[in-house]
């Protein structure tokens, strides 16, 4: 007994069965995570590593090119990434998708580790973690104050509100910018250590001794142990001034004597406004699998109890709300969906003309919707922007089996049979040709589903949330339509009464005239022009492609979020203070634009960014866009500035130059920079490498230095405590560690005439047994230099990057302008010019694609083989595939939409889509010749009766789609491409393969019977 034959004779069975998937449903939905987009694990792990007062070159030779030896040995690596700057190493390493990433991190923890003696001993301990692509901030905060001080600010985020929401569940790392921390300062006077005779490292071993709290065990008294300790931490800050650092003639000399105590605030690295006004900022992360939106909604939940707790003239700015915008961008899905499936439902009704088949068929979606949901539990997805722009795409194929199952009952019912039988027959009838048509629909959704790469790990989710959803409403088009069309559909068509009923009546009967007419022309087709009708298909073909010069070619377009950021590159040297007066002055620029709502700005480290959030888009009459263009000019009027403005994912030209030096590299990258400025459509070129960082290089006198008895380290260790500062231990202010910092009084470190008078201690000794000190002008020179202030590597190569913006044009036409201008460049061996980012994702996914689609074709052919037990009818029905492309092709151009990955995943669906019209045409057609009707007979009689079915089902997922196609929701430019593709598709492949299909069979029959 055949499902649907079960269904029927067992109503509460089926009733059940499909209540306990949609319940299931329901309870998976509400226990999934809710995310923008799916949660892709990327094998990527950062290493940093922070050496205080190095200069970029040293970092790189010291740090940075040992760890990259060490890792590059790890299995599984892909690429290495690394930047060193001043004072920091930071390393991306990249492995195959394949590794697992926590192995992957743990890989690089070990290999680190094993060459932690080969690095400085004055480190900071490496920081190792694996990346999350999703780290980014879920909730970004500002505090600004008119009645305190930003330090007063800083202790009441860092001590009060941080630990609060560092307590809420799915809390990430919390970061905080512009913070001002306490540390005690004990500034050395330059002369008067002079004076006595102190060397730098007597001092601060002096000064350490005398702050420390040792513990030294326990006494026994009759039955009682007794604690022992030396508290010899200082209680007041000024308690250092009375530190004895030694003796000069038998005198004791105190640190008063050389010095001064001065409770302060640590260097600030970096400084931040909102709206112009100083400020704290905070920004709150969640850990890896938490839910994005519920991790936001209760942090926001704890900020309005701080908010009412705040002391007067503290406020709370919301910066930030990622949590909000993905909501929103899941809101408009959802609704494009419940639009898209009431439109569906709507075409249904109105080629039906009856309520209660229009009914049994509209359940399926809802039903089919909700069950999927379950499945989507179990392969551990997430609620997101694709894995519901994938059922929202779907809405029409949801209701496609259904439609065609309940139109042949309808056919059957009206032959006069009873209500059980027609639901049987009807049902057994169209059987065969409803599962391969959801069978090649799942074969494509696979293949997009396993396609390799980042792009498969993107797609996953909406390939095989879609191919749930079908395999879902295949079974509901098996068991609950046949049930109920048995229980409630009347003999007759039971119409809309009234005038609308009149209208369905009209248009029912042109609808009649049209078959007719539909029929003659194709009986008149098959007799007498078969041969033109293909030569006119391959002729619309062929000039289709012609279309892809017209249409350029991006990655993922850009997407109206209301919110970009910009990039300022400063003067190598520049000071935070400097930046800062200089960010008051663009944000004043940027004042007079009414879009702008809001900007957030942080100054740090010769960089400045500016996080600009826009009023709404349905408030804004300007696009992004536009928006964007006018910062760009009004920013690039400063003198100085350059601007770098990222949405979104990134930039989307990136070029890449890799080599062995940092001067040829940079000639080439002068070089490559003039040539794309010509490029038309180029905007915001910027380059990796930022020439002209002042340093003063002290060049050691070996032999000198040998002669005196003065080492490298000894001279290094001075000069770095004296001017950074050496950190000698903590000072405790009741529940506070404040940070003890000895370094020069800052007028004895202002100048660089000021080493002229800085000695270094000997390893010779004098008479009275103290160590010689010497003056570092004898053991060393200095010269002022310029150096990069930041040098990057890739896979182990120097490399500097040059990225950029477009404007009115795509990444495809750039690529080939630019490309092919500069191959008559002539590169020293070892140097590479090469597309990254963007570009290289782009072909990457392009190919990955590729064999995807291969692959789905593939399986399209051996489902149809299977189904007709035939190796030469599938391509009749193939022939479907490329009439398709004519329309995407078309739909694109005729929208103005680029060729990207979005609407080449749109290209994928149709190939699952379109298969299914002529799949119900030619299945019937072999029905009649079985009964001995010739071949173009039954052709006819299957074109006329699959004719309502036909259209019906396209323009079903036409109207569903049209939402997408139109959005003006948050996120609506990254979706709408995909609809474009697909309606221009349905449109061209509907039309044509009613008539080319039957006309390629015929001809394929006629082969076959000679």
């Amino acid at each position: 007994m055949s499902l649907p034959e079960i269904s029927i004779k067992r109503p509460v069975f089926a009733t059940v069965t499909l209540l306990a998937l949609i319940l299931l449903g329901i309870v998976s939905y509400f226990r999934m995570n809710v995310d923008e987009m799916p949660d892709t694990s990327f094998p990527y792990v950062s290493v940093s590593i922070t050496y205080e007062g190095a200069q970029p070159e040293q970092i790189d030779t010291q740090v940075t090119k040992k760890v990259e030896e060490a890792v590059g040995e790890a299995k599984g690596v892909k690429h290495i990434r690394s930047a060193s700057r001043e004072g920091i190493a930071e390393i991306g390493v990249e492995f195959n998708l394949d590794i697992d990433p926590a192995i992957a991190t743990q890989e690089v923890r070990d290999k680190i580790s094993a060459i932690r003696s080969e690095l400085p001993d004055k480190i900071k301990e490496p920081v190792i973690a694996r990346f999350d692509m999703k780290a980014a901030p879920v909730v970004a905060i500002a505090f600004t104050s008119d009645s305190v001080n930003l330090r007063e600010l800083s202790v009441l985020v860092d001590d009060v509100i941080k630990p609060r929401l560092q307590k809420i569940a799915g809390v990430g790392q919390l970061k905080i910018t512009g913070l001002q921390e306490r540390e005690i300062q004990l500034l050395l006077d330059r002369d008067k250590i002079n004076a006595f005779s102190f060397s730098i490292p007597e001092i601060t071993q002096r000064l350490q001794q005398e702050n420390q709290d040792i513990p030294a065990g326990k006494l026994t008294e009759l039955n009682q142990n007794l604690s022992v300790r030396t508290a010899g931490n200082f209680k007041n800050p000024q308690d250092f001034l009375s530190a004895v650092i030694g003796t000069r003639n038998g005198v004791p000399v105190y640190y008063r004597q050389i010095g001064s105590v001065k409770d302060t605030i640590k260097e600030i690295e970096t400084l931040a406004r909102y709206d112009n006004k100083p400020a704290i900022g905070l920004e709150i992360g969640k850990q890896s699998g938490a839910n994005a939106v519920n991790v936001a909604k209760q942090v926001k939940g704890e900020l309005e109890k701080i908010q009412k707790n705040l002391p007067a003239g503290i406020t709370l700015h919301m910066v930030r709300d990622d949590a909000e915008r993905i909501e929103e961008s899941i809101h408009e899905v959802w609704f494009d969906l419940i639009i898209g499936g009431f439109f569906a439902v709507v075409t249904v009704l109105w080629f039906l003309g009856d309520w209660r088949s229009t009914l049994i068929s509209a359940l399926a979606i809802p039903a089919s919707i909700i069950a999927t949901f379950f499945f989507v539990k179990l392969a551990n997805f997430s609620i997101n922007s694709m894995s519901l722009l994938g059922l929202s795409l779907s809405v029409g194929l949801l209701i496609d089996d259904a439609i065609v199952v309940i139109e042949n009952i309808i056919r059957h019912r009206q032959m006069g049979k009873l209500a059980i039988q027609a639901a049987a027959d009807g049902t057994k009838e169209i059987a065969l040709a409803v599962m391969a048509t959801t069978f090649t629909v799942v074969a494509v959704f696979f293949s997009v589903g396993f396609m390799s790469g980042a792009s498969g790990q993107f797609f996953k989710e909406f390939g095989l949330s879609i191919a749930f959803a079908v395999l879902v409403s295949l079974f509901i088009s098996f068991t609950l339509t046949p049930m109920m069309a048995a229980l409630y559909l009347p003999v007759g068509l039971q119409h809309t009464a009234g005038r609308l009923g009149q209208w369905w009546l009209k248009w029912n009967e042109w609808f009649e005239h049209f078959a007719d007419a539909y029929a003659d022309l194709l009986k008149k087709l098959l007799q007498q022009y078969r041969k033109k009708v293909l030569a006119g298909a391959f002729a619309l073909f062929m000039l289709s492609m012609m279309l892809f010069q017209y249409l350029g070619s991006s990655f993922i377009p850009n997407t109206d979020n209301s919110q970009f950021s910009v990039k300022i590159k400063m003067q190598a040297g520049s000071t935070v203070g400097a930046l800062d007066e200089h960010a008051q002055k663009m944000l004043e620029a940027l004042r007079p634009l009414s879009e702008i709502q809001h900007i957030y700005s942080t100054s740090s480290g010769q960089e400045q960014t500016f996080f600009i959030t826009l009023v709404p888009k349905k408030e804004r009459q300007r696009s992004q866009t536009e928006v964007i263009g006018e910062v760009r000019q009004i920013l690039n009027n400063i003198p100085g500035v350059r601007v770098d403005i990222e949405q979104g994912d990134g930039k989307p030209v990136t070029v890449s130059i890799t080599g062995d030096s940092v001067e040829k590299l940079e000639e080439i990258s002068n070089e490559l920079q003039k040539r794309m400025e010509t490029v038309p459509g180029v905007k915001d070129l910027v380059t990796s490498h930022r020439t002209g960082t002042p340093n003063l290089n002290i060049a050691i006198k070996t032999e000198r230095a040998n002669d005196l008895g003065v080492s490298t380290e000894a001279i290094g260790s001075s000069l770095q405590t004296m001017l950074a500062g050496t950190v000698i231990g903590k000072y405790s202010d009741s529940d506070e560690r404040v940070d003890v910092r000895v370094r020069l009084a800052e007028v004895d470190r202002s100048r660089p005439e000021s080493l002229n008078t800085i000695y270094v201690p000997s390893e010779k000794a004098t008479t009275d047994g103290r160590k010689m000190l010497i003056p570092l002008s004898q053991t060393a020179d200095w010269q002022y230099e310029t150096s990069p202030a930041e040098i990057n590597r890739y896979d182990r190569q120097k490399e500097i990057r040059l990225t950029a913006n477009l404007e009115k044009t795509t990444i495809g036409d750039f690529n080939d302008q630019f490309y092919p201008s500069v191959q008559d460049i002539l590169l020293p061996t070892g140097y590479q010019i090469n597309a990254a980012g963007v570009s290289d994702d782009m072909d990457e996914s392009f190919s990955s694609m590729g064999i995807a689609l291969a692959l789905a074709v593939s399986f399209i052919f051996m489902i149809l083989a299977a189904q007709f037990e035939n190796y030469s009818e599938p391509f009749a029905i193939m022939l479907s595939l490329p009439l398709a492309i004519i329309g995407a092709l078309l739909g694109l151009f005729l929208a103005g939409s680029d060729l990207s990955l979005i609407s080449t995943i749109g290209i994928m669906m149709l190939m699952g889509l379109v298969t299914k019209n002529a799949i119900l045409l030619i299945d019937f057609a072999k029905q009649r010749m079985r009964e001995h009707v010739s071949c173009n007979q039954a052709l006819i009689e299957a074109a006329r009766i699959r004719l309502r079915p036909i259209l019906m089902t396209s323009v079903a997922m036409i109207f569903g789609m049209i939402p997408i196609a139109l959005g003006f929701g948050p996120g609506s430019e990254a979706r709408a491409p995909m609809a474009h593709a697909i309606i221009g598709g349905l449109i061209t492949s509907t039309l044509l393969s009613l008539v080319v299909v039957p006309v390629f069979y015929s001809l394929i029959h006629d082969w076959k019977n000679r």
